[in-house]
């Protein structure tokens, strides 16, 4: 779950970059091994519950946590524009701006943060890391749930959204909208993700044009994928 020592964050030590660098690489390697050999080179987009998006999900909330109330760093020198990551950093001591390119650089490579499907789909695990009662102050709270919405909100509306069908694009920005408007990160955008994930595999697909011997192999292969 969230961080409990929210006020032990440090961002301002190598340490504590050196310690977000390799939780980037650990993610980077299950993601590497779950999709060899899956269905995902098949689909466009994982199950909602895939393992990959939540355990994202999970680094992202205790990062962003600790971003927006631990740290003298701003949550968008990491996932706004190069522009706006450049000029957050201007105050900053060498070795912070040194420390925030480095990780800017390794969470721009994350597919969550390029793609506006894989954004949404992590952010509605969110709820699962959303803080127990107590471990935050109101303010803090408040702070984490602004930075995750701010977060979500930037990397969907900054991505391509004209690569989609004009029906997908809406439910996109449908979604993003509920986001923007949440008063927690339990956004209630699951019914409508999966509506459109499934649309957005089956027109990958073609279920209909392929052998029905390679349909059961794939629905085996997408149930392997919820291990």
């Amino acid at each position: 779950m969230i961080i409990s020592r929210i006020n032990m964050v440090n961002f301002q030590s190598n340490a504590h970059r050196e310690a977000e660098m390799r939780e980037l690489a650990r993610l980077k390697d299950l993601r590497r091994q779950y999709l060899e050999g899956k269905l995902m080179q098949k689909l466009s987009y994982p199950e909602l519950d895939n393992p990959v998006s939540t355990k994202m999900a999970g680094f992202l909330s205790k990062f962003t946590c600790a971003i927006q109330n631990a740290s003298e760093h701003n949550i968008m020198e990491f996932f706004g524009n190069e522009a706006e990551a450049e000029d957050l950093r201007k105050n900053l001591s060498p070795q912070c701006q040194a420390d925030s390119k480095m990780l800017r650089e390794e969470i721009q490579k994350l597919e969550e943060v390029k793609d506006p499907v894989m954004t949404l789909i992590c952010a509605n695990r969110m709820k699962k890391f959303a803080p127990k009662q107590g471990i935050l102050t109101e303010e803090q709270y408040t702070n984490f749930v602004e930075g995750i919405k701010k977060t979500v909100s930037t990397l969907v509306r900054s991505a391509d959204l004209d690569k989609f069908a004009p029906e997908d694009k809406a439910a996109v920005l449908e979604m993003v909208q509920k986001v923007e408007s949440s008063n927690s990160v339990d956004f209630g955008i699951e019914q409508k993700l999966k509506v459109l994930v499934d649309r957005l595999n089956a027109k990958k697909l073609k279920l209909g044009f392929i052998p029905p011997v390679q349909v059961k192999q794939l629905e085996s292969a997408k149930k392997l994928m919820k291990r």
